[in-house]
């Protein structure tokens, strides 16, 4: 069975949805290196575009894309559970971003990759920006995307 071919892409709808979120983005990028919950939200997620992937009706994936200006956009918090990870759902999360960011009129997104994700994002059209750096303990690589 093929998860991808039986999960949706959309945005947060509820509540419940985005709590839910914020317990796929914690258990996926912020429980391994040890953080509190808590750590896996910040004070833009109210006015951020919150991408779902749900499979079953079980969120198994997430990203955010935050306005910074009229021009630039950035993307964070990209997590899919281990167990879907490899199966085109991170690339659809994107997808979904992108899309967003273009019909918002932003001409630029940036990132921060962690360095074992730079790949992913190059195939996406990503670009380095800027010298590697330490965040969270993790290598991080500056990444932008020019729409």
């Amino acid at each position: 069975m093929n998860p991808n071919s039986e999960t949706i892409i959309r945005s947060v709808e509820t509540d419940q949805e985005l709590q839910q979120m914020l317990d796929v983005r914690w258990f996926v990028l912020r429980k391994p290196l040890g953080k509190e919950k808590g750590t896996e939200q910040d004070e833009y997620e109210q006015e951020s575009f919150q991408a779902i992937a749900i499979n079953h009706n079980r969120i198994i994936g997430c990203a955010r894309l935050r306005t910074v200006s009229a021009i630039l956009g950035e993307i964070g918090f990209v997590a899919v559970l281990p167990e879907f990870q490899h199966q085109g759902i991170g690339r659809e999360l994107m997808l979904k971003l992108i899309e967003q960011a273009r019909t918002v009129n932003l001409q630029e997104i940036r990132l921060k990759s962690r360095y074992y994700c730079f790949e992913f994002y190059q195939k996406l059209g990503f670009i380095q920006s800027g010298e590697p750096f330490d965040f969270l303990g993790i290598l991080h690589i500056p990444m932008l995307l020019k729409l």
